[in-house]
């Protein structure tokens, strides 16, 4: 076996010689191929990483673990984070998307925390075949979450050629723990029994993680790579749930890690190394799915429904009468050592000897000068585009509302349960998800939103506006920001420019989570998103959590009612670039970023003001410009209500660039007439632009200006296009 075989350069062979000082024997190589992958050692992106701001007042543990966590009340703490599962959900969509569901979720009651909520957050090709990918991956998606009994809450789709073999596939899942069944890995001591919970190992997954998940695709070799796909099994994944976290709160669990990417390898490295111990493995011990499975093929098998547990030797008894009750397989197949040293064992022959520390830790990783890092904002000042061609309104609102990154997204998440467990207040038909805590007011808000065209031409910009549109959303319900995750996805980092653009992306992300003070939990980076030399765009995927003073009375997020004014808050600039409208009509240019400063101060005040109860209707402006986000208002709103706009700009392509540009930060508001001169006044205090843009009326329709309309069938029929 070659280094190459396991994806290994030969420079890194090299360093795993001088760190062992001899050579590898095949079983070890294959250790360290799986967790010296990009996918494994975040080898290219660590040194970007560590810049993200990680310190905040709610944040109780940040990056480094299974998932972030934040505090959210004396009594309750959530643990949430974004995974990706691209390569597999395109060489098989459904086994794909479901087990990247599956793996999130793990790693979500590897803190001790309770699955509660998840959210998808996906990107497509525009052909027949994205079609049929999109197909898989949805039913992969509802098909596991639906059986285990997580909701799918919220979401966000778009669609590109740029993704037509490079589906994205990125799931988030939000738990709640007590504070005193704060679970990690990284307390095991010597003496610990290490216990493989759930299913029986099998050959299924084997280097899905350094070469599926780290390498780029050939367009010739997608059938080839269907063994590297994980099969998953919801209702042992079910169980395995419920048996672990009893476990945990019982305090019968002394360190607790999933088994994801690289399976055994991965888990028994990473509990070994954060908790500054060694090992004993006894492979012959483990349960086995099918005959004949090798010391390697058990120790990379990806296997899903699987975890490892630390138990103190007293404890064990307790575990396996658990395991027994729910009718799930326990064993203990290891012991943890003094060291830092894993032996894996079958009978007593020694198969392997490796550092945990040099498995975690020992990777080359690349490095980036404070000089590069910093000129990545040097970006060439553009004019804003001009409208050479001024397109029908009437026609433009509708191409954009029918748009298939505007349109309905129904066809996707009624495959979805999104009310089981009985929390979700507002689900997938809002923008935002609304969750409420049992036996009480308080609620979480969860916003997701990911770039593509926002970033196609500026990475950084788009970047940092997904950062403060995902916030706008927390802003847009008074809900307070506990913290951002966040998935990273980018073409092949051995290539400059792709590394730029995702460098690009990481410090826009940086600079809008320090101007908007919210700091980045945890996250995930998928890499090497490129098929036959075709990179992505680089697509960053947030996802924001709130607190929500009262869960139960959420402020709507359409009209209500005759006579209310509406308003648009923190206008953005006549640009639109990087917009929907744009693509529409003559194609792209940058996005406009604005200055990160000024928009914390208006998320701020918007958060005040619809504390203060000045708002009868909020919604934060976003893919398909103000237009978009007035339709929306008035198609949740009663079929008897319409709105009159009134535009303020003086031409017909002011108007235009009014009317669709996604600029950040903005918002439609309406206000009751016995509280406009509280909201008028309140923004002039805070020096944040209020502009006035009309009245909701009985018209059942939306006008323009006194000049042009649509009725409320014809919005309806352009935004629900089929899929």
């Amino acid at each position: 076996m070659q280094a190459r075989d396991v994806g290994l350069t030969q420079t890194e062979y090299a360093a795993i010689c001088r760190l062992m000082g001899r050579e590898p024997n095949e079983l070890e190589l294959g250790l360290f191929g799986a967790l010296w992958s990009e996918h494994c050692s975040y080898k290219n992106s660590r040194a970007l990483l560590k810049r993200l701001p990680h310190e905040g007042p709610y944040v109780v543990a940040g990056p480094g673990g299974n998932a972030g966590v934040v505090r959210v009340s004396d009594d309750w703490e959530v643990a949430f984070k974004i995974e990706s599962h691209n390569h597999p959900s395109y060489v098989e969509p459904v086994q794909g998307a479901a087990t990247g569901v599956g793996g999130i979720l793990r790693d979500i009651i590897a803190m001790g925390a309770q699955p509660i909520a998840v959210a998808d957050l996906l990107r497509f090709g525009t052909d027949s075949q994205s079609v049929r990918l999109r197909q898989g991956v949805v039913k992969g998606i509802g098909q596991y979450g639906n059986a285990i009994g997580i909701p799918t809450v919220t979401g966000d789709v778009a669609y590109s050629e740029t993704y037509a073999q490079n589906p994205l596939v990125n799931v988030l899942a939000v738990g709640l723990r007590r504070p005193e069944h704060a679970m990690t890995a990284n307390t095991a001591r010597p003496g610990h029994l290490l216990v493989l919970v759930g299913q029986r190992t099998g050959r299924d997954g084997i280097h899905g993680a350094s070469l599926l998940a780290s390498q780029d695709f050939q367009g010739s070799e997608h059938d080839t790579l269907r063994p590297t796909v994980q099969v998953g099994d919801p209702f042992l994944g079910k169980l395995l749930m419920d048996m672990t976290l009893t476990a945990v709160e019982r305090g019968w669990v002394a360190a607790l890690q999933d088994l994801g990417a690289a399976g055994l390898t991965s888990a028994v490295a990473e509990l070994c190394d954060s908790s500054g111990v060694g090992a004993n493995l006894w492979l012959d011990r483990v349960p086995l799915r099918q005959r004949q499975l090798s010391s390697y093929d058990i120790m990379l098998s990806e296997t899903q429904e699987r975890m490892l547990m630390a138990v103190e030797p007293e404890r064990w008894p307790d575990v396996r009468a658990l395991a027994d009750h729910y009718e799930i397989l326990a064993t203990v197949i290891g012991e943890v050592t003094e060291g830092e040293m894993i032996q894996i064992w079958w009978d007593s022959t020694v198969q392997g000897t490796v550092s945990a520390h040099w498995l975690v830790r020992g990777c080359p990783r690349r490095d980036v000068s404070e000089e590069w890092w910093r000129a990545l904002r040097h970006r060439p000042t553009e004019a804003p585009p001009v409208i050479t061609t001024i397109p029908s309104l009437r026609a433009l609102v509708l191409d954009v509302l029918a748009h298939p990154d505007v349109r309905d997204r129904s066809f996707i998440y009624q495959q979805y349960d999104s009310t089981i467990q009985t929390r979700t207040v507002w689900g997938p038909d809002h923008d935002v998800a609304v969750l409420r805590l049992h036996d009480t007011r308080v609620g979480l808000v969860l916003s997701v939103f990911g770039t593509g065209q926002w970033a196609s031409l500026d990475p950084y910009a788009g970047a940092a506006a997904a950062v403060v549109l995902a916030a706008s959303r927390l802003a847009a319900l008074g809900a307070e920001p506990l913290g951002l995750t966040d998935g990273i996805n980018a073409g092949n980092p051995d290539k400059e420019e792709s590394f730029r653009q995702m460098a690009s992306a990481v410090a826009g992300v940086q600079d809008a989570a320090e101007a908007l003070r919210i700091p980045v939990t945890g996250g995930n980076v998928s890499l090497h998103n490129e098929t036959d030399g075709q990179p992505i765009w680089p697509t960053v995927m947030i996802g924001a959590l709130g607190r929500l003073d009262d869960a139960t009375k959420p402020v709507p997020d359409c009209v209500g009612a005759q006579g209310h004014t509406l308003y648009l808050v923190n206008p953005g600039p006549l640009h639109w670039g990087g917009s929907v409208a744009e693509r529409v009509v003559e194609g792209a240019s940058p996005y406009p970023l604005g200055d990160l400063g000024h928009h914390q101060r208006a998320l701020e005040a918007m958060t005040q003001f619809v504390r203060r109860g000045l708002a009868q209707a909020v919604r934060a402006i976003g893919r398909g410009g103000l237009a978009t986000a007035l339709a929306r208002m008035l198609l949740g709103a009663p079929p008897s209500l319409g709105m009159a706009i009134l535009l303020s700009e003086s031409t017909e392509s002011e108007k235009l660039l009014r009317l669709f540009n996604e600029g950040p930060a903005q918002w439609v508001v309406a206000v009751a007439p016995e509280v406009v001169d509280d909201a008028v006044g309140y923004w002039q205090a805070v020096g944040i632009e209020l502009r006035y843009l009309g009245e909701v009326t009985q018209s059942g329709r939306l006008e323009v200006d006194e000049r042009v309309h649509w009725t409320r069938a014809e919005l309806l029929t352009a935004w629900r296009q089929p899929g």
